[in-house]
């Protein structure tokens, strides 16, 4: 039997939700319509039938933990996790088990956005079917988050990733890797822009690019020393657009193999990297074709 979604009180919270949910706070043998909840600290509550119109989202006053299976608190719709803990101050939430192997749009759009007390998230995130926008803004402005969980999606959709970390100034490390080897418009614009503690940049083995799929990616980085390695060699228009802009501390740019440039492909991809020794490795040609870009600082040019 899945463990059902519950909210663990930390300090003393009033909790309220903008739909309609159920409570429980005797491990499920009597539920009711929640209305409005004290549940003192060291105490825990179960939720179960959330519905949602469209961005309703828990009101919580206080400081709390969350774990279960995040499928049990909405078994009959799949709009409720948009914005669900929006502005909240949830702490931990590292046993929450996001059990769905396919994603729909939106899904998880903003989901702890503003989250500014998070500090700890599920070890990986398991979908591996994206869609459009489904981890948007996930974790948009939570500050004190270090780590973020692997992702392992091989099917992406458009802007899936956008924004998911954008402005996590205490993020430290990306995942591992980034799978997909077939990529989709926009989906990882801004994925850490404004992540300036960040000093490892996730793998990216995808060949075969995607209109704005890299664009601003890594924005801002400022503690980022290395570029990971681009082995893509199919461009599309704006692909690498912006994605180290102002990296004010890396020192190493990736090889950069492609032949063929699409429109702006290189459009603004080093500006504001002023601590890049060299230029990076590609084609004369191509090279020639990005200058006129805004590509590089203008000393390496």
């Amino acid at each position: 039997m899945k463990q059902q979604f519950t909210i663990q009180a930390i300090s003393g919270c009033i909790i309220k939700y903008g739909g309609y949910i159920e409570y429980s706070i005797d491990n499920g043998n009597k539920w009711c319509i929640l209305d409005k909840l004290f549940l003192p600290a060291g105490h825990e509550a179960q939720f179960r039938n959330a519905e949602s119109k469209s961005d309703d989202s828990f009101i919580i006053e206080g400081y709390f933990n969350v774990y279960g299976h995040i499928s049990t608190l909405a078994p009959y719709g799949t709009n409720v996790f948009m914005w669900l803990f929006y502005h909240t101050n949830v702490i931990n939430a590292s046993k929450l088990i996001l059990d769905y192997d396919e994603l729909w749009p939106l899904a998880y759009y903003c989901m702890f956005a503003a989250c500014t007390s998070l500090t700890t998230v599920p070890s990986v995130l398991p979908a591996t079917t994206l869609a459009d926008y489904c981890y948007s803004n996930m974790f948009s402005g939570c500050i004190s988050l270090e780590s973020a969980p692997e992702l392992p999606a091989t099917t992406l959709n458009t802007s899936c990733y956008s924004l998911m970390f954008y402005q996590c100034i205490s993020l430290t490390s990306a995942p591992s890797v980034l799978p997909a080897m077939a990529l989709a418009p926009s989906c990882y614009t801004y994925m850490f822009s404004g992540c300036t503690s960040l000093t490892r940049a996730p793998e990216l083995p995808a060949t075969a690019l995607a209109e704005k799929c890299y664009q601003y990616m890594f924005a801002g980085c400022t503690s980022l020393v290395t570029a990971p390695e681009l082995p893509a060699t199919t461009l599309a228009p704006f692909c690498y657009g912006g994605m180290f802009y102002g990296c004010e501390n890396l020192t190493a740019a990736p090889m950069l193999p492609a032949v063929k440039t699409m429109y702006k492909s290189y459009y603004e991809m080093f500006i504001g990297c002023k601590s890049l020794k060299k230029r990076p490795v590609m084609p004369k040609k191509v090279y020639l074709e990005a200058v006129t870009m805004a590509f590089l600082p203008k000393e390496l040019i």
